[in-house]
């Protein structure tokens, strides 16, 4: 009898256990937050919410131009500008302003952004939200992951990529449109 009772709770247990999920979710573009689908770590979709009102206050349009993809092999190095937004915590942008010109692109990302008064007020806020913006990685804006725990970062990105290589993100049009932009940056 309890051999049975064994092997049963044995086999609930067994089918009960899931792999864990992947964390990165799309999170749902608006009017202030535009341009390619934004792949982020669920837990980071309330940080970005406040960039909404941010973007509104200062009269721009923070549009996405890449963030979370998935590495062919989970445990591949990245360079440092794209280690938050291969575990979901960042993502690429340029500025448009309400009639949706480019206000402020990559190139003015790096070079003099805060001489605009409305790119300066937006990045203020950005920062002020406790996100990352510096000028050693001008076109992203992050929550600053891989700086503040660079010693388990590692483990942490390979636990996602692996997470996520199931998951169909429309992989081929996001590597495309990277390899667009990294040519149009050039």
């Amino acid at each position: 009898m309890q051999s049975r009772i064994l092997f049963v709770l044995f086999i609930s247990i067994s089918l009960t256990e899931t792999k864990p999920k992947c964390p990165i979710k799309k999170y749902k573009l608006n009017t202030y937050i535009t341009g390619d689908q934004l792949l982020l770590e669920a837990g980071f979709h309330d940080r970005i919410k406040p960039l909404e009102n941010a973007a509104k206050n200062c009269k721009v349009r923070l549009v996405t131009r890449g963030s979370y993809y998935q590495l062919p092999e989970p445990e591949q190095q990245v360079p440092t500008n794209e280690a938050d937004i291969v575990i979901g915590h960042g993502f690429h942008f340029q500025l448009r302003n309400e009639d949706n010109a480019i206000i402020c692109n990559k190139k003015c990302l790096e070079n003099n952004p805060t001489d605009n008064p409305e790119v300066d007020c937006f990045l203020r806020k950005v920062i002020n939200h406790g996100l990352t913006w510096s000028s050693s990685n001008p076109d992203v804006i992050s929550d600053g992951t891989y700086a503040a725990n660079a010693n388990g970062y590692q483990a942490m990105k390979i636990d996602i990529q692996t997470r996520c290589e199931k998951e169909k993100f429309k992989r081929q049009l996001l590597r495309a449109l990277r390899k667009m932009y990294d040519e149009e940056d050039n």
